[in-house]
């Protein structure tokens, strides 16, 4: 032990046990608080920490209870209310944790490793901790390099793009509870290289805690975070307020906002679109909560024949198209339903959607009895006396075959076509298309797939007909723009080029149903945008999903199941790719236990629901009692973090966010007690 070890040691130890130790204060350690060379140091505060010299190296012990005791009289008559100082002893129940090694090469510099192999000896001398140790404890002694003195830039002959500028590798996110005036940092790889999450009832910090931290993370000097790509799902509309003044601190940051509520949709705010075609199968069902067995298998085709019958006539999909058509108006013809009903569908049918060889004016000979007729199939449904003079001679059209034996329209070994994402289409074609498909499963023997789909055709009206669905109405729109600008980049003289870091979409004027299609649809695109990525793993995204249990859901009785499973691939398989989720919820029972099951970094704020308790013990095994019974009780804007961004667990007070996010509490009084007849403004027309 060094001399200057000497000169702080606070006592020694005097009982050992296999979890924890305890430490006997020297006499004359009155109050718990020693002055050392640098400071005035209090280390009998409950989650601070004492060394404990062992060889070459120190074991960190937390303490976890302080106590004083009689050592030389038993214990007085209990009514009397004093304490003899002189005789009794301070003692310290610490804990293990780890240990402070010299860094290869090095007898002055430490780094943590957690957990204890080896117990001190009894007697052994305790020390108070400093700030230099702490710094090797949390690691955040190093928090930035210049880029250019990197490896890379030292073999590389070429002039380095970056100057003078720094490389950050920690972010301060707030003050240590503990520790007076320490600054609690993470690892910005391990935290924003990871899945995370902000979990706290609500009004206890979360949005001012994200906004906090990216706030301080785009005030770095030397260089900005211009790589960095994060997008919001705003549901509650928090977060232009919060990052409204970036651009006056920092030029190099672009901030973009979208927004569904068309009122609002003007100045720096666009408005949001999501074309219906660039859903995948998957998406569609959910939108439509078409059940698997029945209507599922309709929706496939549906959406096939939408998707075909708004191409160029081909003649590759003429042969499809000819082939659905003839099959459906056969259908028609031959069903219980009386000639003037059969009249008007058949029109419907081939007014939208028709080829160059079946539609109302296509012209056909029909021979009957040794005479020959001339029919357009508009002829050939009139109605004449309540019957349908040229229903045979359709038939006998539609069926027909050429001189090779072949049917002219209907193809043998048919194949209905398959849907395929990104192939335009107007959503009203769905609802065209729908009485198409179900036509064609008729022909083929299932008279009660009607029946079974009501509920499908009811949506898809519904979802055509409701104002707040109109963002999903639009047959414009490339995908590749729309991809560059979800990620953040323009194309210059053929290049890919960084351009906005925060987009941030408004999600607050709809419901959660519209939610969570509009967030499992875009986080698909983003996610299948950066597999493309060269070399992969080179473009990290960070989704901030704030009231995340809406839309991923751990409830079997709700349809969001189908929304996780996007959500639940990119916490499983995301980090390969370089997209990560930042989840924000105050009912952690209720999110969908595989993702954040897969969350490393936890920052927990104020939690006092038992179920959500016991859910985030589960989840997080390695977290001892003695920090989830903090939970409970932690303070407004306070927060425990924990996970792979900091070596311990530490309780921390956020730093400010300037402008705060939209997520005020109310000031009841203020607004109770006011004169009567006070005029009050609002959006509507109420």
């Amino acid at each position: 032990m060094t001399k200057e070890d000497k000169q702080r040691v606070i006592g020694k130890v005097v009982a050992i046990n296999s979890d924890r130790f305890t430490i006997e204060l020297l006499t004359g350690i009155d109050n718990f608080n020693i002055s050392g060379f640098d400071d005035i140091h209090y280390f009998a505060q409950l989650n601070s920490y004492v060394i404990l010299p062992y060889q070459n190296y120190y074991i960190v012990a937390e303490v976890s209870g302080v106590k004083e005791k009689d050592l030389n009289v038993p214990f007085s008559d209990p009514k009397e209310q004093f304490l003899n100082k002189v005789k009794s002893g301070k003692f310290l129940e610490v804990l293990p944790i780890g240990a402070l090694k010299p860094k290869l090469n090095s007898q002055s510099i430490y780094e943590f490793e957690f957990g204890v192999s080896v117990y001190p000896a009894l007697y052994t001398d305790t020390l108070y901790i400093k700030e230099a140790e702490l710094d090797a404890i949390f690691n955040v002694g190093n928090q930035g390099e210049i880029i250019c003195e990197s490896k890379k830039w030292k073999n590389n002959k070429t002039d380095c793009p970056h100057g003078t500028n720094k490389r950050y590798k920690t972010l301060s996110i707030g003050k240590s509870t503990i520790f007076p005036d320490y600054d609690i940092k993470i690892d910005i790889d391990k935290f924003f290289g990871s899945h995370s999450a902000v979990l706290g009832n609500t009004g206890s910090g979360k949005s001012c805690t994200i906004s906090s931290m990216l706030q301080e993370l785009f005030k770095l000097k030397d260089y900005s975070a211009t790589g960095s790509t994060f997008i919001f799902f705003d549901v509650n509309g928090e977060y232009k307020q919060a990052f409204s003044k970036l651009k006056d601190s920092n030029d190099s940051i672009l901030v973009k906002y979208l927004t569904l509520d068309e009122k609002n949709a003007k100045d720096e705010t666009e408005k949001f679109v999501l074309p219906n075609w660039f859903l995948n199968i998957d998406e569609w069902a959910l939108l439509l909560q078409a059940s698997e067995k029945t209507q599922l298998p309709i929706l496939r085709n549906t959406l096939g024949m939408a998707a075909l019958f708004s191409k160029k006539d081909l003649v590759d999909s003429s042969k499809v198209k000819n082939h659905i058509l003839a099959t459906c108006i056969t259908q028609i013809l031959r069903d219980e339903t009386g000639s003037p009903s059969k009249k008007d569908r058949i029109i419907s049918i081939l007014q939208k959607f028709n080829t160059k060889e079946l539609n109302l004016e296509t012209k056909f000979k029909y021979t009957d009895n040794n005479k020959e007729t001339s029919w357009t199939i508009r002829q050939s449904v009139q109605i004449s006396y309540g019957e349908m003079p040229g229903l045979e001679a359709l038939i006998f059209f539609l069926g027909q075959k050429n001189e090779n034996d072949e049917f002219i329209f209907l193809s043998e070994g048919f194949q209905m076509p398959m849907y395929e994402k990104e192939n335009k289409f107007n959503f009203a074609r769905v609802e065209e298309a729908i009485d198409m498909a179900i036509l064609f499963e008729e022909a083929h023997g299932n008279r009660h797939i009607r029946d079974y789909c009501s509920s499908l055709i009811t949506r898809i009206k519904s979802i055509n007909d409701r104002q707040d669905y109109k963002f999903l109405r639009n047959e414009d729109g490339d995908i590749d723009q729309y991809k560059r600008d979800l990620l953040g980049l323009t194309k210059k003289k053929g290049k890919l080029i960084k351009k906005t870091q925060i987009i941030i979409l408004d999600l607050s004027s709809v419901e959660d149903e519209i939610v969570e299609v509009i967030s499992c649809v875009v986080s698909r695109i983003i996610y299948e945008a950066i597999k493309t990525f060269e070399p992969r793993n080179s473009y990290p995204v960070n989704l901030i999903l704030e009231e995340a249990h809406r839309y991923i859901s751990n409830d079997p009785q709700r349809s969001f199941l189908k929304a996780n499973k996007i959500f639940e691939t990119i916490a499983k398989e995301g980090r390969k790719f370089g997209m990560f989720l930042l989840i924000s919820s105050q009912r952690p029972s209720e999110l969908s236990r595989t993702v954040l099951s897969q969350c490393s970094n936890f920052i927990v704020h104020r939690i006092q629901n038992p179920e959500d308790l016991t859910h985030i013990r589960q989840i997080t095994p390695h977290i001892s009692e003695t920090i989830l019974k903090r939970l409970p009780s932690i303070p407004t804007q306070h927060a425990l973090i924990f996970g792979h961004s900091v070596n311990l667990p530490a309780t921390f007070k956020v730093n400010n966010a300037d402008p705060l996010p939209l997520s005020d509490n109310n000031k009841v009084s203020e607004n109770w007690f006011k004169p009567k007849d006070q005029e009050l403004a609002t959006k509507s027309n109420l």
